[in-house]
């Protein structure tokens, strides 16, 4: 029995990564699902208080990582965000945004302080604005890369190691432009 549980989290972990692709067409521009005003994203952190992306618009890009408790593909990648965020916080805002269900925020807070993640952690326990921002909404980890704009500019499902040095480049020549 524990090696049938064992292979179907394994399977569900590699279904849940993906390769990265290039945002275009019907991508969403909005948590509320309108278009008016381009992206918008306010919600609230783990830790108390809100963010909002109108807050850093014209001043910083964004990157946002959804991601789960559950998921250990997701740990990896926002700690390895956590490893990055020296070098563009300046320029970049770096979000993590848990689609944990409420009964389980004390678990993204616990994560949150273990792994000292240096950028805000965003809670959206109803799912509606990851639903508005995700296929499948909770399909992780998952991540948005959001200019200063509030244009969507590129999106990535999966993660392995080594994808932040691909992330890295991409961040350099979206602050070159």
């Amino acid at each position: 029995m524990k090696r049938l549980v064992i292979i179907g989290l394994l399977l569900l972990a590699v279904i849940s990564c993906g390769s990265a692709e290039k945002a275009g067409g019907d991508a969403p521009q909005t948590s509320d699902g309108g278009s008016e005003g381009g992206f918008k994203l306010a919600l609230e952190r783990v830790d108390g208080g809100t963010f909002s992306f109108d807050e850093i618009r014209g001043k910083k890009h964004l990157v946002i990582a959804f991601w789960a408790t559950w998921c250990d593909p997701c740990k990896a990648e926002l700690k390895a965000l956590a490893q990055m965020y020296s070098d563009f916080s300046d320029k970049v805002e770096f979000i993590g945004v848990s689609t944990d269900t409420e009964d389980l925020l004390d678990k993204v807070n616990e994560f949150a302080v273990s792994a000292a993640l240096p950028f805000p952690v965003l809670i959206d326990p109803a799912g509606n604005v990851v639903s508005s921002l995700i296929p499948g909404s909770d399909s992780v980890p998952y991540m948005l890369i959001v200019d200063k704009d509030g244009e969507i500019v590129s999106k990535h499902s999966g993660y392995t190691p080594g994808d932040e040095n691909r992330l890295g480049e991409e961040l350099k020549k979206l602050i070159e432009k």
